[in-house]
């Protein structure tokens, strides 16, 4: 069950990463689109690492439960970011982000274009970051929290 589990919070990190590149794709162009899907990329491309290197269905439980750990807390920060960002803060927290993109001028969709620059910019980056951590860790083996 927790693998399936794992594989979900997989799943729901890629919805929310496609999705988000999706509600940004018809309001940005060009060079900025291309900037807009990077931080996706590598987050994707670090994805995959963690797959082959077995740090994602390792045999080990605990590595994967630490994989999901992570994952789930990077969302969970991100998503607590963006409601304070739109109900407590008046867009200060991401609103440099959205005049990068020029997306600010558009009040009456605050919201979808906060969520869709969090979920495709910054929880990539913020994933990224936190990835780092789990790729320095030794490679998993049986034994890998024995100690």
């Amino acid at each position: 069950m927790r693998r399936q589990l794992t594989f979900a919070l997989i799943l729901v990190t890629l919805a929310y990463w496609g999705a988000s590149l999706w509600t940004l794709e018809p309001w940005i162009h060009g060079t900025e689109f291309i900037l807009a899907c990077a931080p996706a990329a590598v987050a994707f491309l670090m994805l995959i690492s963690f797959l082959f290197s077995g740090r994602i269905f390792a045999p080990n439980d605990k590595v994967r439960r630490l994989f999901s750990t992570v994952l789930a807390v990077t969302l969970l920060i991100v998503l607590a970011c963006v409601y304070v960002d739109i109900l407590m803060v008046d867009g200060m927290i991401f609103e440099r982000g959205l005049e990068l993109f020029r997306l600010e001028i558009f009040a009456d969709r605050r919201l979808p274009f906060t969520l869709a620059f969090a979920g495709a910019i910054v929880h990539p980056v913020l994933f990224v970051i936190a990835g780092l951590g789990l790729l320095a860790l030794p490679p998993p083996r049986d034994s890998f929290f024995s100690h």
